[in-house]
């Protein structure tokens, strides 16, 4: 079929994709975290003329830039000031896109128009994909490259075409460009596939991919990888900590109307069932991948990318000492292609049974409610990582200062974005690599503030009091200097 055609037959469900991400961003415009860090890297990069180099205006803890460069490279194309009031739909825009490719891809695999419809349809009722792209983040650019990556290798393992190779080493070396976790989910499922099929191109592929990503970046990457060794370094002993309040200490010790703490802590307690409902289309794909797929060598393979996805997620949530390699559901989202498109493939074989179907439609109902509760609670309902009312008052005040003070900002989530909209030199590192430097701050106190303040040479404090009171900080002489709402500039005595 014309391909012109089937772009048109595919955009319509990558539409309905893009707005249903993007929606929730309407009500609550200024949420996020990585947004802020995002906007100050850019700024470097407009004032650098290009990929920065030391980092360290506003960081207390200066250093270099070590983040993969493929992200502010394409920010970088458009007017800063367009960036801030639109960031919120990149990730929308790149996921858009990863949409109508699934199309292409499905139909190529099936020849199936129906198929590549319900591909699209049951990818884009998959919690864990519409919730992770709504803020500005490439993760759908590393999740489409790896998608590319391995249907190249498994289309070479049945024609030999050589030319797949290098459209595989190419889609690998952006991957090490664009995103550090599917960068990460990259080897290991190398290495998986490498012990499964006893073929060493998975193996050659991942190492040209990385010479090529090295010689494209001029060197670059090196810096990146460095970074991303030293982040997991500095989680490796302490994930535990991960998610604990910054006061109060590990996430066990506290109550928290944080409902993204919450959620997960509900991952901890029992993760195949929530897994599950991250992505329910897994327990299709796979039943489709052990019963139905031996005949088509494509599919098979598909399915091994959803089973060790799955068991890739059971183990960095199960096994503490594995947790520092990522929050495990995200290792869903390497396959929520495939698992839709299996999904679809069986739904097709059964689409007159009455009862798959049914059983279908109450799965994808419930997704949908999924989706549709967790966004109104972990992002238009959100304070705790939302530019408030309050918090923009604060931040006008402080940058109203002639004489800026060096803050030390509780929770953490404020440093960059207080950076940005107040010039304030804040106690955060510019880099992963010197994240270790801030660890008597951030995940939780390991000092008394008093002392952590007097060592930094920090002035002040900005607490959010939805967070911690006052009284938890245990300074005995302090001064209210101002208070906005239920944010306080704190200074010591």
């Amino acid at each position: 079929m014309n391909p012109i055609i089937l772009f048109f037959y595919a955009l319509p469900i990558a539409l309905l994709g893009f707005l249903f991400e993007a929606y929730p961003r309407f009500f609550n415009r200024y949420c996020g975290v990585d947004i802020w860090t995002h906007l100050l890297y850019l700024q470097e990069y407009h004032k650098q003329k290009g990929i920065p180099k030391k980092i360290e205006n506003g960081f207390l803890v200066p250093g270099t830039y070590d983040y993969p460069p493929a992200f502010i490279f394409i920010l970088s194309k458009f007017p800063i000031q367009y960036v801030k009031k639109y960031e919120f739909l990149f990730s929308p825009f790149f996921d858009a896109i990863n949409i109508t490719l699934i199309f292409f891809f499905s139909y190529f695999l099936t020849q199936s128009l129906l198929i590549a419809f319900l591909t699209q349809s049951l990818y884009v009722l998959t919690p864990i994909i519409v919730l992770e792209n709504s803020s500005a983040t490439p993760r759908s650019l590393g999740y489409t490259l790896f998608i590319i990556v391995f249907l190249s290798l498994f289309l070479f393992e049945s024609n030999h075409n050589y030319f797949l190779l290098l459209f595989a080493t190419i889609a690998g070396s952006l991957i090490f460009l664009s995103h550090r976790f599917t960068t990460q989910s990259f080897l290991f499922f190398v290495l998986f596939f490498s012990i499964v099929t006893l073929n060493l191109w998975y193996g050659i592929i991942f190492v040209f991919s990385f010479v090529l990503a090295v010689i494209i970046s001029k060197g670059f990457y090196l810096r990146v990888l460095q970074g991303h060794l030293g982040n997991l370094r500095f989680w490796k002993n302490i994930i535990h900590y991960r998610f604990a309040h910054q006061i109060r200490g590990t996430a066990e010790q506290h109550k928290t109307n944080d409902f993204v703490f919450r959620l997960y802590n509900e991952f901890l307690r029992f993760p195949p069932f929530v897994l599950t409902i991250t992505n329910p289309w897994v327990l299709s794909s796979l039943y489709f991948y052990f019963f139905m797929s031996v005949g088509d060598p494509i599919l098979f393979r598909l399915g091994q990318i959803v089973l060790f996805s799955y068991l890739l997620a059971l183990l960095t949530i199960w096994v503490p000492s594995l947790r520092f390699l990522g929050e495990g559901q995200r290792y869903l989202e390497l396959s929520a292609f495939p698992a839709a498109l299996l999904s679809a493939v069986l739904l097709q074989k059964f689409l007159t049974n009455g009862f798959v179907v049914a059983v279908y439609l109450v799965v994808g109902v419930l997704a949908l409610i999924t989706i549709v509760v967790i966004q109104r609670k972990a992002i238009i309902k959100d304070k705790l990582r939302t530019l408030t009312p309050g918090l923009q008052a604060m931040f006008a005040y402080l940058q109203s200062l002639k004489n800026k003070p060096r803050l030390l900002c509780i929770p953490h989530q404020m440093t960059t974005s207080t950076i940005y909209h107040t010039g304030c030199p804040v106690f955060v590192n510019a880099d992963y690599k010197s994240i270790e430097k801030i660890a008597d701050v951030y995940p939780f106190m390991r000092k008394p503030i008093k002392q952590i303040m007097k060592e930094q040479g920090l002035d002040a404090i900005l607490l959010n009091e939805d967070y911690a009171k006052k009284e938890e900080l245990n300074l005995k002489k302090y001064t209210v200097v101002k208070q906005v709402a239920n944010y306080l500039l704190i200074k010591p005595l």
